[in-house]
């Protein structure tokens, strides 16, 4: 830098100090927190550059940065020489835009050091007009922000990196709570372990007293069975995470060779290059294990401790939900299977098939169920209906209503009766309880032989009958109010008379229902009676209930009883 350059420099640096505000009143009024440094201590120099001359008047700071000699007479074409060449242009276009704005500017920009390495750099300042109105000067300060920008990008990777994570876990976690079942639980293991560079894991919890594997993938037979071994002469990284109850972390094979070397030849082929072993304790305090592999050595930072160990126990707890959910619905079916009549319902003149489809959701007791009753003179009841709600009280109305609708209906009395009898039953057993429950309920009396049927319904969905040469009708008559609502509530029943090999078909609402209201279900079911007929009547039970339903808002036990007038008395 020249002399004069100098001395020029030094006067404005004086006199912006002699202001009280330091550099930012040299650059004009009420600017100071706009030139404030971003983090010190760093190094600043000042510059100015004269526009039509193009020279450039700054400090040793500002040359030494650039890597320019201090007596060197400066242009700004010296100082844009150090921006590397593929980013002059949008150096320049940037300059131009801030010269033809004028008022206050920032630029960054990277320049190219003696040593060869890029450096960022920070300018702002004003751009300052002449007389005539256009830039005259830009004038302001210049900083090293290489270490801040290198500090900025590590942060940011590091945001990126934990909102990366964050995201993987909630994506981990809403899948493995929505799966039910083990094998759901390991696909989705699966994919989001993927995510945190997992290929592998097997899981060790206690069951019916003892440790044993309850879940695994990604590893063969023999290496599950040589990792998760818990016999004290035969030391495993599972075996030392529970008995220690420490994690154990094995970044590479020759550590594992190291630690462990009898699972050396036994892991010496496998796809996993890095293991780590953590103690799950369970909900009753028992502790297992839970193992990952590595497709690729690993050095474990302490970011992923905290993630593995979060992918431990969400694993852990959601195979323990797994299997809690899995036994409470073998629970569930087998109490339901004792709530409806026992083997298959058989009266003399009719052939019958009756299928039970529990909720989707499986965890709860239905109260959806069907009937025969035998009655005097051949004749014979057949009863379905569904009671409200998925639980222990619902079933057990579902039982009291068999009960009561067999009582009545072996007094003698007919369809209406017997529905009313059972509504007022309902209604006054309702206020022993904490909770109402309705139930709709559909009863057709029928004769075989000669085909007479009666039918009444309790806000029941109507049978659908299927004569001969005929096509399927829903079978109308007055809906009634649902059982257990008022107890007054009256029951009307319609007669008619069916031919020999009518098909009668007595469903729950969970075979038709859904949300919009369409009648998709009833048109699926009607078309499978139509051109199924005479088809065993098993299989036709089967094809119905394997329509893929339009879903109602809440998932719903099937009942359905089919029964087929063989002709007797024809």
């Amino acid at each position: 830098m020249t002399q004069t350059g100098e001395a020029a420099a030094t006067r404005q640096a004086n006199r912006a100090a002699a202001a009280g505000d330091g550099a930012a009143h040299m650059l004009g009024e009420g600017t100071d927190a706009f030139f404030l440094p971003r983090s010190s201590p760093v190094e600043t120099g000042f510059f100015t550059w004269e526009i039509a001359s193009g020279l450039v008047i700054c400090d040793s700071v500002t040359c030494r940065m650039h890597g320019l000699p201090e007596d060197t007479s400066a242009t700004m074409e010296t100082f844009l020489s150090k921006v590397p060449g593929n980013e002059l242009a949008s150096v320049r276009d940037e300059m131009a835009r801030m010269m033809a704005s004028a008022g206050n500017y920032q630029i960054e920009y990277r320049i190219l050091g003696e040593d060869g390495n890029l450096r960022s750099m920070e300018a702002r300042g004003r751009v300052v007009p002449g007389p005539d109105g256009h830039p005259a000067q830009m004038m302001g300060l210049v900083t090293d922000i290489t270490a801040m920008r290198a500090q900025r990008e590590v942060d940011e990777r590091r945001l990126l990196e934990v909102a990366d994570l964050s995201r993987r876990t909630q994506d981990f976690t809403a899948a493995l709570a929505s799966a039910e079942t083990v094998d759901a639980i390991i696909d989705a293991a699966r994919d989001g372990l993927h995510g945190y560079g997992a290929n592998c894991f097997i899981l060790i919890a206690s069951r019916d007293g003892r440790l044993e594997e309850v879940a695994s993938y990604g590893l063969s037979s023999a290496s599950v069975v040589a990792l998760s071994g818990l016999a004290a002469a035969h030391r495993t990284p599972i075996s030392d995470a529970i008995k220690w109850r420490t994690p154990v972390y094995l970044g590479a094979p020759a550590t594992l060779a190291q630690e462990y070397p009898h699972l050396a030849d036994v892991l010496g082929e496998s796809a996993q290059q890095a293991w780590v072993a953590l103690p799950v304790p369970d909900a009753r305090g028992k502790v297992g294990a839970c193992l990952f592999g590595f497709a690729e050595p690993h050095e474990f930072a302490p970011e992923d401790h905290a993630m593995l160990y979060t992918a431990s126990g969400l694993l852990a707890q959601s195979v323990e939900r797994a299997h809690m959910y899995e036994s409470h619905r073998a629970l569930a079916a087998e109490l339901q299977r004792g709530m409806l009549p026992h083997g298959a319902l058989a009266a003399p003149g009719l052939t019958i098939a009756t299928k039970y489809q529990p909720a989707i959701s499986g965890l709860e007791i239905g109260g959806d169920f069907y009937d025969l009753i035998r009655l005097p003179g051949g004749q014979v009841a057949l009863v379905i209906g569904d009671v409200e709600g998925h639980n222990l009280v619902a079933a057990s109305v579902m039982g009291q209503l068999r009960i009561a609708v067999h009582a009545y209906a072996r007094e003698g009395h007919g369809a209406a009766e017997v529905m009313s009898r059972t509504n007022q039953f309902l209604a006054n057993t309702n206020g022993d309880r904490e909770v109402e429950l309705s139930a709709t309920c559909c009863i057709v009396m029928l004769d075989p032989a000669k085909g007479d049927l009666t039918m009444c319904r309790a806000g029941h969905p109507p049978p659908v009958l299927l004569e001969p040469g005929d096509e399927p009708r829903i079978l109308g008559s007055d809906p009634g109010l649902p059982l257990g609502m008022f107890a007054d509530a009256s029951y009307s029943s319609v007669t008619l008379h069916a031919k020999p090999g009518s098909l009668l078909a007595l469903m729950t609402d969970g075979l038709l229902a859904t949300d919009t209201g369409d009648d998709d279900n009833l048109g699926y079911l009607l078309d499978v009676l139509r051109y199924g007929a005479n088809e065993n009547l098993d299989d036709l039970a089967n094809e119905l209930l394997s329509n893929p339903r339009e879903p109602g808002r809440h998932s719903d036990d099937v009942a359905l009883l089919l029964a087929r007038l063989d002709g007797i008395g024809r």
